[in-house]
């Protein structure tokens, strides 16, 4: 290939193109969340599999009895299948719902339990569905239908009392002047907030539909608060009701969140029950109580599994068939117990078609039955295929566009530029996923645009040696109707384009550098979502998967601080009758020969009225024969380390009795790093090419987190 003489126009339009970078560096979805997916969205792509989902989603939300069901979401590795779940997540088609995407799956903990603390995690966590925090969202509208409830029930006189009278209005009332003015105006505050204003006006937010009628924050809350004591019952469903309404209409109005979060962690367990229940019973109990608040405001509860695999399999080693039998049987036994939850499963085919067919037969019967859905009939799985040519090239130039917005002004340049229509169209018959497709184009843009030697100016293109090569062995099925395969090929010349293997530019390749990149993005994505109040005691749970994940990592991988080693790891012991204070992990840490340590590392997180009892819980934990836990390391927030009070008695009561446990204060940094260690290594995980194993961690672990081992794998200090 000779290279020809280029206009200085070319030669600016690459050196632009050079500085702009490689457009499909980033070519999959590290997550449901992940930021790349709505820079690059095209809404043609998978559109009708995405209408049929939402029309799904959509049975849940007109009868929120709808019987809870799994749909699997099958595709290739690399079809697409996470990029279509952010779309419904964050993107603006159809109504809102509660969508909870797990990003761990806790194989040792109680599936109910382990699904329950998900939705309150993402219930009270930082993170944005379609622009909105979800508790903001369902805040909203739970506030507004109590406060239209309560304000409809009040009787007049009451009504005359919500509304203040300006100036000389409440002496003009005693006479019976302004009592109808005063009493249109509680309807016409009923009427905003419950959106059914005239002259077609739409709902107006609550406190700004307060604001403008003259009603205090205070008193709106005090109003809701005697309605709900008044309306809900008395039994155990009717109180914890109670309690959660009262903690949203605090948490909307107030903007504080410990009451609901308390609430959901742990006020529900000390609730005065006659018969004091079981912890399966506690979970149940407050599960099926969130989901008739959800019904109440017709928002469906959906749960989605993304990157099965990845999930399921956390570590090489586990038992595949075991793993994923009790997953399943998991979400089985949820189905039976509640109704009202859509699971979507966005699984390979071929992992699915390995896993399902070994299942028991009533677990299979569950996971196979059919959905009908209006206008779409009976729905068994839906099936992501390959795109054709035409939407590839849609993928293409929204990926090129941020590139080319300099070169836009000229005609000599179009939406694929530095491509042309024939290698675009080549790479869609050719390659199987949206992904190997987006992999080609990167390397191929690498080459034709930082090869300065391989330009042909003649075309206005960057020219490529894949020009010169036919069409010969593609399936005619892959060929748009109007291609033509030679019989007889002969093939004249061939270049081969060396890609450094060091290099990031490597195909799949993963590189130390890239590994710190992702974990700075997961870090970072953590702490947007633990930054509200109630966010960290509501992610509890999470955090503490977490911190099992990081142990076992560090196990397999080598880790080790100074003289200790890591011998064996539970990563979630469960205990006691608490869901949320009774788990801890378990580290086996061993200095040279001597005999291992058994130090159980906990999250002390509670506040408040729960700070004694999580305290109390977590040291019952080394009271079990025979003995689980030789030294135990509470990790507290750096904020509130002291221990006073209740709590202080407690601690020095189990030094009295011997046990052998200390505080290690933690920044909200360090429970960022926890919360999202399992998200970096799903996205390590899925950057690498198939069947290729996951590289040592060891270095970058030591690098990034000599902090938090001196905290947790210390079993003594000194």
């Amino acid at each position: 290939m000779t290279a020809t003489a280029v206009s200085p126009r070319m030669d600016r339009a690459v050196e632009s193109l050079r500085r702009s970078g490689n457009p499909f560096r980033n070519y999959f979805a590290r997550n449901p969340d992940d930021e790349v997916c709505a820079r690059y969205h095209v809404p043609e792509l998978y559109a009708a599999e995405r209408n049929l989902l939402l029309s799904i989603i959509d049975l849940y939300r007109y009868d929120p009895n709808t019987h809870s069901e799994v749909i699997p979401v099958l595709g290739n590795k690399g079809a697409g299948k996470t990029h279509l779940l952010h779309s419904i997540k964050h993107g603006g088609d159809g109504a809102w719902q509660l969508l909870v995407t797990p990003g761990t799956y806790q194989k040792d903990a109680d599936f109910l339990e382990y699904l329950l603390f998900q939705i309150i995690d993402t219930l009270l966590g930082g993170g944005r569905q379609r622009g909105v925090r979800p508790l903001d969202h369902i805040g909203e509208f739970v506030v507004r239908r109590l406060l239209s409830n309560a304000i409809s029930a009040l009787p007049n006189e009451k009504k005359l009392d919500l509304i203040p009278a300006p100036g000389l209005g409440r002496w003009t009332r005693k006479l019976g002047l302004g009592v109808s003015q005063s009493l249109d105006r509680c309807q016409w505050l009923v009427d905003y907030v419950g959106g059914h204003s005239q002259l077609g006006r739409g709902q107006m937010p609550v406190a700004q539909a307060l604001a403008e009628a003259g009603v205090s924050t205070e008193k709106a809350i005090e109003l809701i608060e005697a309605y709900v004591e008044k309306a809900e019952a008395h039994n155990t469903a009717g109180l914890m009701r109670r309690e959660i309404y009262k903690g949203f209409t605090r948490a909307h109005l107030l903007k504080d969140e410990a009451k609901l979060a308390s609430f959901l962690t742990h006020d529900f367990v000390e609730m005065p029950y006659q018969v004091r229940p079981s912890r399966q019973d506690l979970v149940l109990s407050l599960f099926k109580v969130m989901m008739e608040v959800f019904r109440a405001l017709k928002t469906p509860v959906v749960v989605a599994f993304d990157q099965l695999e990845d999930l399921l399999l956390a570590r090489r080693s586990d038992d595949a068939h075991k793993v994923a039998e009790t997953f399943f049987a998991g979400i089985v036994k949820v189905m039976h117990q509640l109704d009202g939850v859509c699971f979507l499963v966005f699984a390979e085919r071929g992992l699915w078609n390995r896993f399902v067919p070994s299942l028991d037969g009533y677990i299979q019967d569950r996971l196979n039955n059919p959905v009908h859905v209006p206008d779409h009939g009976t729905v068994k799985a839906i099936r992501l295929e390959a795109p054709p040519a035409d939407l590839v090239r849609k993928v293409v130039e929204a990926r090129l566009e941020g590139s080319l917005r300099d070169l836009r002004d000229s005609s000599e340049f179009d939406g694929l530029y530095p491509f042309t229509e024939e290698q675009v169209r080549r790479i869609a018959v050719t390659e199987p996923t949206l992904r190997d497709m987006l992999q080609q184009c990167r390397h191929l843009f690498d080459h034709i645009v930082y090869d300065a030697e391989s330009w042909s100016g003649a075309s206005n293109r960057i020219s490529d040696p894949a020009d010169e090569i036919p069409m010969a062995g593609i399936p005619e099925s892959r060929l748009p109707a109007d291609s033509y395969v030679p019989e007889n090929v002969t093939v004249k010349s061939v270049e081969i384009i060396r890609v450094d293997e060091s290099s990031e530019t490597a195909r799949g390749a993963m590189t130390p550098r890239g590994m710190t990149e992702l974990w700075a993005q997961e870090q970072r994505s953590a702490m947007r979502k633990l930054m509200p109040d109630g966010a960290i005691t509501g992610a509890t749970r999470e955090i503490q998967a977490g911190l099992g994940a990081f142990l076992q990592t560090c196990h397999e991988h080598g880790v080790k601080l100074g003289p200790w080693r890591l011998q064996h790891v539970v990563p979630e012991y469960s205990f006691g009758e608490h869901p949320t204070y009774g788990v801890a992990s378990i580290a086996h840490w061993a200095c040279k020969d001597g005999q291992p340590w058994k130090v159980g590392i906990g999250l002390f997180l509670a506040r408040s009225a729960g700070k004694p009892k999580d305290l109390e819980i977590k040291l019952s934990s080394m009271d079990t024969e025979p003995t689980v836990i030789d030294h135990l390391i509470l990790m507290r927030p750096e904020d509130d380390l002291a221990l006073t009070g209740k709590s202080k008695t407690v601690w020095q009561e189990a030094e009295k009795a011997g046990k052998h446990a200390r505080l290690e204060p933690v920044s909200i940094e360090i429970l960022g790093m926890l919360y999202s260690f399992p998200r970096w290594l799903a996205a390590i995980k899925e950057a690498l090419p198939e069947g290729q194993p996951l590289p040592n961690l060891a270095d970058l672990i030591q690098e990034q987190c000599e902090k938090l081992l001196e905290q947790v794998c210390m079993p003594v200090q000194g």
